[in-house]
């Protein structure tokens, strides 16, 4: 039986140490949030493949579909 004090629950604030996105689901980083988190991700935790993974397949479907769309809307007839 475990007789250590349970942790605290969590405050519903982020810890101030964490870049702003630290507590964003992938999916509602901004692009240049993802760039910002692979930085981050490369510098300090370079041996998360699968968190770096994740960023950076989000990271592409941002950026290709950004340019799909602008090409679809500088190519389209007047």
């Amino acid at each position: 039986m475990n007789t250590e004090p349970r942790a605290a629950p969590p405050s519903g604030r982020p810890d101030p140490a964490l870049p702003r996105w630290g507590a964003k689901p992938v999916r509602r980083l901004t692009a240049g949030e993802l760039a910002e988190a692979l930085a981050y991700l490369e510098r300090h935790r370079p041996d998360d493949d699968v968190l770096g993974r994740a960023l950076a397949g989000e990271f592409a479907r941002r950026t290709a579909a950004a340019e799909f769309a602008h090409r679809t809307a500088t190519d389209r007839p007047a």
